[in-house]
Formats: C-alpha cells, structure tokens, sequence
C-alpha cells in the first residue's frame, strides 16, 4: 500500500481539465490502493458533465466542500497559481496532495507546502512523471555510474508546436498559468536537473516570434553552467505545423548519446570509442519497449509522456521536495530574461 497506515486512499480530483484523463486511468489502474470518491469542478458545463459521468461520486464546485465526503488524497490539477493555497487547505484538512505541474509558480511557496505537511503529518506530492521513462531511468544509472565517461556538454532542445488558441484560456494570463517554461518546459528541464544537479543560468533570452499577441512568451534560449561543463537549453512552442522533437544530447569524454523523440523517449543515435561500450549500451537500450511512452494527445497537440499510472505506483520517488531544483531553475532563467510571473 502506498498511503499511509498501510490503507487505502480515497480520491478526490479537483479540476478536470486536459489532464483529468490521466489521473482517472492512473486510479483505474491502481484500484488496489486508490479509490476515486470525489470530482470537483467550478466551471458550470463541466460540474453538470461529471454529473452525468460519474454518478457513483460526489461531485462539487466549491473545492472546500470536498472534506464533507471520505476524501484523504485530493489530486490538484487546477490553473497553477491556485495550486498553494488549495494544497495548504487540503494538507491543512487532513488529506495528503499530489499537484500537477508546476506545483507553485514561486518556488517559496513550494517549499512552504513542505513545510505545512510536515506540520500537519501529512504527505505533499508532485507530478513529475518524465523521470519514469526508460530513456531517463537507464541515462541516470548509466551516468550516475560514470559508464559513459565525464559529461563535457549538455544540450537540451524542445521544439514544440502549440495553437494560437493555446493562450485562451487562463494559460495566457501570466499571473494565472505563468510562462512557457512553467507549462510546456518544466518536465524537461525537470530531467536536466534529475540528471545532472540544477545548473546556474549565465544567460538567457525570450521571444515571442509566433504568438505575438499573447502575453507569454513562446521562445526561450539559455546557457547554463554544471560547473566542470556547460549546457544549452532552447524551449519553444512556436513551430509548425507539429511538435518536431525534445531532445537531450550529452557529450561525454568517452562519446555521445541523444534522447529524443517527441518526449524524450527514445534513443536516437550514440557512439562511443570503445566498440564494447557502445555494444553494450545498445543492448541495454534495445529492451526498451517505445510502445508504452507515447505523448498525450490534445488533438490539435501533443503532451508529454502518459507515466501517471507507474507515477501513482511510486509515490514516495515524487515527494513534493523534487521539484524544488526544476522551480528554482525557471525561476532564475525568468530573471534573466527579466520576467516574473508571481
């Protein structure tokens, strides 16, 4: 069992947005730990929707009324500035929290949700599912291992293509959903930082070259520094007409190896000058099942990798102290791009 006293936890959901999804079939595939009792929406046609669907739960509008049902493990997948003040509620009312990305938009108030569930003898949780893929896993032990030699350079490259319409809605007002690093950036730079230690920004840039009329940028470009090497991030939204890649190439004294795919999910290409590590790298990744790492799909957009149900299996790998580097990492490129968005 993974909740605490060894029993098992009712669920609720509070906003059932494009992620709803996932959690439900998360919850679906953990039925032996994980028992969905409450969904809550405030947006009228949604309430009346889960309403039709899901007639064996409560259903709320009003968030603080979930603590009226069996509810003890309350999923927050709300517009992100809202995440610290319902998850200080929820710790507060004795149910532990997991919070979709970005847990806080100020990475104080992260730090101070841990504190509150410590008070209050209750777990905080994050999303941060990109470090189940098998990619990054076996990348980890390989460079944890130093199997691969000395890393030099790190480049990260997401090339994603988001709609005009993505800025519609509460994502486009900056002091709701924040930037691009906060909403489509962060799980990949989440992999930087699991991989390698958070890094120091020495520079950083913002455009907006195709959602011009949008008050969030859609480009940013930054070089960081791990100290012994240096690394590239490029982080955009703006290309056409679909996502191209996310990739991860690290250069290391002994080789390279890139990760990519649409969610860094694959192996792309490596070399090495020992022929028997590079043999026994490729059998290593050759038993990577791809199959199982494929991007959500928004229909006009794809998402990152779908791991919520291997994510609700360990959620003591994602206490809400992980996230604490990949915050604190967009928080200072912000800086350097003199952008704030809290």
């Amino acid at each position: 069992m993974l909740s605490q006293d060894n029993k098992m936890y009712n669920v609720g959901i509070l906003g059932c947005g494009k992620i709803f999804d996932r959690h439900i079939e998360a919850i679906i595939e953990n039925s032996k730990d994980f028992n969905l009792v409450a969904l809550c929406d405030n947006e009228e046609s949604k309430y009346f929707e889960l309403k039709n669907n899901f007639s064996d739960v409560s259903i709320f509008k009003d968030y603080r009324e979930m603590i009226n049902s069996s509810v003890d493990f309350v999923v927050i997948s709300t517009p992100n500035s809202m995440h610290f003040e319902q998850a200080k509620f929820f710790l507060e009312n004795n149910c532990d929290v997991l919070i979709e990305k970005p847990a806080t938009l100020d990475p104080e108030n992260v730090r101070k949700i841990s504190e509150i569930a410590k008070e209050n003898n209750q777990k905080a949780y994050s999303v941060l599912q990109v470090r189940l893929n098998k990619t990054v896993k076996i990348l980890k032990e390989l460079i944890e291992n130093k199997k691969i030699g000395n890393v030099n350079s790190i480049t990260l490259s997401q090339r994603w293509q988001r709609p005009l319409s993505y800025f519609d809605d509460w994502r486009g007002i900056p002091k709701i959903g924040g930037g691009t690093l906060h909403e489509c950036g962060i799980h990949y730079l989440d992999i930087v930082c699991f991989l390698f230690g958070k890094p120091s920004v020495i520079a950083s840039n913002q455009y907006s070259s195709k959602h011009k009329s949008a008050k969030i940028e859609d480009t940013v470009h930054s070089i960081v520094s791990f100290g012994d090497f240096g690394g590239i991030f490029e982080v955009t939204i703006a290309c056409e007409p679909s996502n191209i890649e996310c990739s991860l190439t690290i250069l290391t004294s002994e080789g390279f190896i890139k990760i990519g795919g649409k969610a860094l999910n694959k192996v792309i290409d490596f070399k090495f000058k020992q022929s028997d590590l590079e043999d026994e790298i490729k059998s290593i990744f050759s038993m990577i099942n791809y199959e199982q790492a494929l991007p959500n799909n928004y229909e006009n957009y794809e998402g990152s990798c779908p791991n919520h149900p291997s994510l609700y299996k360990n959620l003591n790998k994602f206490d809400i102290s992980a996230t604490y580097d990949v915050l604190d990492l967009i928080d200072e490129i912000y800086d350097k791009c003199n952008l704030k968005y809290y």
